[in-house]
Formats: C-alpha cells, structure tokens, sequence
C-alpha cells in the first residue's frame, strides 16, 4: 500500500513539475507568475541515522508559482550520505527527496529580501553499497535492476534564507535547510548496527532563483513564427524537469542501480571522464536520440531557434552522463543524444508544423493536435497547457516554417522479405510493412535556406518481426545549401548535411550521426520527364554496425554482452531517380561505409589486442507503376553487404590472426503506394 501510495504521489508531482514548465508560451503579461530555483548544500546528519551516516550533500530544483508575498511549488532534491568510519570508503547511501513547499517572502523589494520556506513529502534511502545486497540474489532480477532495497518514508523541514537580487530575473540564493525525515526500518546488520528509521540532516546552501520574463512587458516579448514567446529560461527548466523526471521513475518505477545520484557521483563521473558502455542497440541508436530530441524541443518548442536549441541538446545530454546515472559517463551516449537528438528534434518539430494549423476549429483541430502530439510530444505538451492547443491564431507567414510548397509524401504498405544468407530464400523471414518517405521543402525551389528547410525522412515499421517495430529511421536535414545559378529555381544545389541512421533488424544492425557535404542535381529529359541525383560524401563522428568479436569491446560496469561495435569513419551516398509528370518511376541508391573501430572487436587499440574495420556496401533499386493519381504499385530490391577485417592479437604469446568476415543480407519490398506532392 504505501508503494501504490508513494508512486501515486509521485505521479502527481511529476505531473504539476512538467505543468510548471509549460507556460512559457503565454501572451506576455506585465509580471511574471513563474519561476525555479536550484541549489547545493553539504552539512552534517543526525538522529538514529546519525549514528552511520555522515556529510549529506544534495543538489535540488524547485519549481514555483508566484502569489504576492508567497510562492507554492513542488521540488526534487537529490542527495547521498556517505558512511562513517569503518565503512568510509564504501559507495554512499542516496537519499532522494520529492516534496511540496510554500515560501513567505519577509520582504518583496530592495536587493536583499529574506524569506522562510516549510517544505513536506516523500523520502528515499538507498544505499548503493554491496554490504546491502540481498543475498541471495533474486532470481529475477534483471542487468540494470538494483541489488539492494530501498527504503521508503516521508520527510518535513525548514529552509530560512534570503536573496540577494543579481537582475531583473535572477537572484542569488543563500540557505539552511533542517530536515527530518522517517522510513521504513532498515536492517543495518552488515554494519553491525540495529535496524534505524528516522533521522535528521542540516546543510548550508548556495544556489540561485530564475524568475523568467519578470516584469517584462508586451512590448519586449520577442514570438517566433508560430507566435510562441521565446523563453531561455523555461527551456532551460523543461530540460532539466525532463532530466529530473526520468531520474524519479528510474528509481521509484524501475528500481535502477545506476540513478542513486547526488554531487558525489556527478564529482566521481567527471573525475573518471568518458568511456564505452554496453547497452542494447535500440537503447543506444534510438532512445538516447529521442531523449535528445526532447532536450532540444524543450527550446525550441519555447519559442527557441534552430541553433541555441541544438545547444539545449547538447546541455541536456551531458547532464545525464554526468549527473543523471552513477554508472560513467558515456561517450556514445553523449554523442547519440546530441548530435541525433538535433536532427531527430528538428525532424519531429518540422513534421508536426505540417500538421499543424491555427485556423482550424472542431474536431478536425482536435486530431490535428492529437497528430502534431504524438509526433513531437514536448511541443504538444506545451500547446496544450498553455492554451496554444485550441486558441484560433494565425500560422506562420512563412510557409517554409508551416508547410514548405514543393514537399513530397510516399507512404506505401505491403510485404518485406529479408534473407541472411547469400540467396533471399536463405533463413528468409517475410513480414509486414509500412514505409514513409518525406520530403520537407524542394531542395532546388526553396526560396529560404536555413537549418532543415529541406530534409528527407525515411521511416519502416516491421508489422511481423520480433526484434523491434520501428526498425528503420532515416534523417538527412540541410545545415545550410547554396545554389548554383538562379537562387529561387536552381538545378544544381550544395549543402552542408546532417544525417542520422538507424536500422535494426534480425538481419543487421547500422546506426551513426554524421556530418557530411552533398551535391543536388536535376536534368530535364523532356517535358515531362526529370532527372533528380544526389551525391553525398559524410564523416561518421560515431557509428555503430554488428559484429562477431564485439564481446572483446572495453566498456564500464559491464552487465551484457554488446553484439555490436562502435567506431567513426568515412561515407559516400549516391541517388538517382527518374520521375515522369512528377511521378517517381525508378529509383537507384548505392552507399558505402567505412567503420575504424574503437569500441567492440578492439581491445586497447594502439597497445595490444586487436585491431578491425568494417566496411559496409548497400545498394538497391526501386520500380513504381503508376495506377491513378498519386497511387501505384511498386517493388523495390536492396542488398546489404559487410565485409570485416579482424586482425586478433594474442596478449600472451604476441601470436597474430587475422581474419576476415562478410554477411550479405538481400530483401525485397512489393507494396501498394500513396505519392502526393504539395
């Protein structure tokens, strides 16, 4: 009952905690109502957990509304004791506190305002230390799952402190806090001490207070094109509730080992740097991604534009490796959520403007939004709460920001099959399948150019395998692109492109963010016949491909074996497509991979272990027959090829092996099609 209850609870915090932050959208008003703070603090414990425990330290964020002299809001308070002597150097205890609070400002003006703060709610003890493994082990518990119990209560303090006002938005923030807080009975035997319950802590605190938009007025407020008040600091706030949030239901749903955080483990992590980590494929290439993609709609769903908010990206994934696990930092990760949460992001946020529209009414307002949401969550949350969802508005003037004319829609369903083997009916698997290609803009007849003004969208979803659904997902998003010749209607176009990729089937696995250049043509053959191509050449910053030593990879903390390599490395794309009355007829792609591998099949790279590269090869073609309008038949082939040079060194005898690997998976797609051009 009181884990129903706790998670309850905890629910409706997270709930009001995200709220909070998505009113950055509001018409401008003279004062603001909104605001957060954060802190750190380290002081000394005491009560029955005194007796063990030593040195709190803790980082919180609170979220607050405004009313007069008072503030209500909701804050998260990460935190760990360490243990005192025989037990110093063991791992410490986090304990994490989720609670409400009220706060009566003594003074409202003048540059030093003191107020006093009563705080109430939940409260988490978890130790990390394996002294408290429950032995033995249960037979459920799975990699990532914590070995020891938490234990669960409740907590009440006192914060008095004062402000000292730093600007129109921002003041320094100076504290004490005194906490007193009871759980569930711990058994303390392998410490040799009896079962505690209840204890206190007080820490001095330094932090500061974010009140944004405070006191500005309706004439300062800048809107983007959607009319959307742009907000650094509620961008900022959303980027760490997201953060926040997961780190709650890691703990409180999913029971982790690795989320017992607090400054000590942010210290320890950036004290060990970057490494390799051994998570599944579909963790790495695609959730650390969306989650990135979250970081950057945070701002740019606050009225943010394309850069700064590439920036949230980066910022928000960094913040997790070093202060959202205790397991090392991650340089895959880092990458991943950055670099693809910018082109994912944006890919998200462009797509549902396209379904977006201001003018509607009715219920086909209502599925507009309910579509734009699914697609971009962060986003739709934000319309929703701030009224955006159903007040009628303009749209953007711009149609390059709402629905760029020249763009084009494939999406086709039919039957995929795939062989793993030299032959297609080789261990074959036949399935279900939708396929979406997408095109946001014409590359040569855009009349702007900024950051994913064009880009193509490719995305598969598997309706019959058993690895994982969405088994395909293609970005490719101009940085920036100059035509060569007339500006507004060139034949030959360069870009600066960024390009993410996912596959993951029981075939194969491929995934990497790279940035690279291209080269856009089109010929006209006749009247109605073109030909469009595209030349890509890319730097892979990190791909990651499947291999067959990838058990040798070096990574931290391991609790799985990796099926697949990490490395960075070189890539070349070529398409062609022949179109008769803007009809795609025949399609031709090739691409080529090169991988130098630093994590997986190479054990300390540079001394002594082994050494590999892949290089990766895919070609195919595409037939469509046109039935009537938009809609035909189609049929496309496609090879996958990698060839692998391992070269495995013997530590102990220096002898050497080399040996080489190649995997052919060929496929073919037959389907019915829907292709329409704006």
């Amino acid at each position: 009952m009181k884990t129903l209850l706790a998670r309850s609870v905890h629910a409706a915090l997270l709930i009001m905690l995200v709220a909070s932050g998505a009113r950055a959208d509001e018409p401008p008003k003279p004062t603001a109502y909104w605001g957060f703070s954060g802190n750190l603090g380290t002081g000394g414990a005491g009560g029955d957990f005194g007796n063990l425990f030593r040195e709190p330290i803790s980082a919180e964020l609170d979220f607050f509304r405004l009313h007069g002299p008072w503030r209500f809001g909701l804050g998260v308070r990460y935190g760990s004791f360490g243990m005192k002597q025989p037990f110093e150097d063991e791992p410490e205890w986090g304990f994490l506190q989720t609670y409400l609070f009220a706060t009566r400002m003594l003074r409202t003006e003048g540059p030093v305002r003191p107020y006093i703060q009563l705080r109430g709610g939940l409260a988490r003890l978890h130790p990390r230390s394996f002294l408290f493994a429950e032995l033995p082990l249960p037979d459920d518990l799975q990699p990532g799952d914590s070995p020891t119990k938490p234990a669960n209560g409740f907590s009440v303090g006192v914060v008095p402190g004062l402000e000292l006002r730093l600007g129109r938005a921002i003041s320094l923030d100076a504290s004490v806090s005194f906490v007193w807080f009871k759980t569930d009975a711990y058994d303390l035997s392998p410490v040799n001490m009896p079962s505690y319950s209840s204890g206190t802590q007080w820490e001095a605190r330094l932090g500061a207070t974010w009140i944004p938009h405070n006191g500005e007025t309706e004439s300062e407020a800048e809107r983007d094109a959607w009319g959307v008040r742009k907000s650094y600091g509620w961008a900022a706030g959303e980027m760490l509730a997201i953060n926040y949030a997961a780190g709650l239901i890691n703990e409180y749903v999913r029971d982790a080992n690795f989320n017992q955080t607090s400054p000590r483990s942010w210290w320890a992590n950036i004290e060990e740097g970057f490494t390799y980590d051994d998570n599944k494929f579909k963790t790495n290439q695609w959730a650390h991604p969306f989650n990135g993609a979250s970081y950057f709609n945070s701002a740019r769903s606050n009225g943010v534009s394309f850069w700064p908010s590439a920036g949230f990206a980066l910022a928000g994934a960094f913040y997790w490796e070093c202060c959202g696990e205790t397991h090392p930092m991650s340089i895959n990760d880092l990458i991943a959520t950055s670099l693809g949460g910018i082109s994912t992001g944006e890919a998200r946020y462009r797509l549902s403007s396209e379904i977006l529209d201001n003018h509607d009414t009715g219920k086909s307002r209502t599925f507009r939004e309910i579509g734009a949401f699914l697609v971009e969550p962060i986003r739709g949350f934000n319309r929703l709460l701030s009224g955006h969802a159903k007040r009628v508005a303009a749209n953007p003037s711009d149609p390059m920001d709402w629905r760029p004319p020249g763009g084009r829609t494939f999406l086709a369903t039919g039957v995929r099959v795939i062989g793993q083997g030299e032959s297609i009916s080789e261990n074959t698997e036949t399935y279900g399948t939708i396929l979406l290609n997408h095109s946001y803009g014409n590359v040569f007849d855009n009349d702007r150019r900024k950051p994913f003004d064009y880009m193509d969208v490719v995305a598969e979803l598997d309706l019959g395998g058993e690895k994982v659904r969405l088994d395909n997902v293609q970005i490719r998003g101009n940085i920036a692109a100059w035509p060569l010749g007339s500006s507004s209607q060139a034949n030959h176009v360069v870009a600066v492109v960024q390009h993410f990729d996912y596959m993951n089937n029981n075939a194969y696995e491929f995934g990497g963010q790279s940035v690279g250049g291209a080269l856009f043509s089109r010929f006209q053959l006749s009247n109605k016949v073109w030909l469009t191509t595209r030349l890509d050449g890319d730097a892979i910053v990190l791909g990651a491909v499947n291999s067959d030593y990838s058990w040798l990879a070096d990574v931290a903390d391991q609790e799985r074996i990796r099926e697949y390599d990490y490395g960075p490395g070189l890539g070349a794309m070529a398409t062609a497509s022949l179109t008769v009355s803007g009809h795609p007829i025949l399609t031709a792609i090739y691409r080529f991979a090169w991988i130098s591998v630093s994590n997986g099949s190479v054990y300390n790279k540079g001394n002594e272990g082994s050494d590999a590269d892949h290089y990766l090869q895919g070609g195919g073609v595409r037939l469509m027959i046109p039935i009537k309008g938009g809609l035909g038949l189609g049929a496309d082939a496609y090879m996958f090829y990698r060839k692998s040079h391992y070269v495995l060194v013997n530590s102990v005898t220096g002898e050497v092996r080399r040996n080489d690997i190649d995997q052919r998976n060929p496929q073919v797609r037959v389907y019915l099609a829907l292709n329409q051009v704006r």
